[in-house]
């Protein structure tokens, strides 16, 4: 007859061997990024070395691939930006693929490239008192949701 397993010990035993498969592949990332550290550092930057970090967010993902160079820019006066054009201009002439896509309601435009060695996100927020950019209706959505309440016998 086999020995049933106390549920608490499997649970345990799934855990740590999750934790260690997690751990596993943390480090693979690392090495990853240990290995095209200086590329990275050689190939970008010169067009990060103005970015003030008081405004503005970077920072860099590990990836299973390539690492992910992730850009939050905040406060511009339009998509115009001196520093954002530089830097889409700059990645744009770089990569294999690129897109972007606007999010009207938070006056952002994302913008993302892959590279040969990295993949870079750039989030750009433009002022609510923007000059050349502001929101516009285009329409209304009217959605019906569903509402439920719980009811025991």
């Amino acid at each position: 007859m086999k020995r049933k397993a106390n549920p608490l010990i499997q649970a345990i035993n799934e855990a740590t061997s999750k934790t260690r498969r997690e751990a596993h592949e943390m480090i693979e990332k690392a090495k990853t990024l240990d290995k095209l550290r200086m590329k990275i550092r050689v190939n970008y930057s010169p067009i990060f070395k103005d970015l003030d970090l008081s405004v503005h967010n970077l920072y860099l993902r590990t990836g299973y691939y390539k690492p992910t160079i992730e850009l939050t820019l905040n406060k511009l006066e339009s998509f115009k930006d001196d520093q954002l054009v530089k830097l889409l201009s700059f990645l744009t002439d770089r990569a294999n693929n690129m897109s972007s896509k606007d999010y009207a309601n938070w006056m952002n435009r994302d913008f993302s490239f892959e590279l040969e060695d990295v993949y870079v996100n750039i989030s750009a927020y433009v002022r609510s008192d923007s000059p050349t950019c502001r929101k516009v209706q285009v329409g209304v959505t009217v959605q019906e949701v569903a509402e439920y309440e719980l009811v025991c016998d």
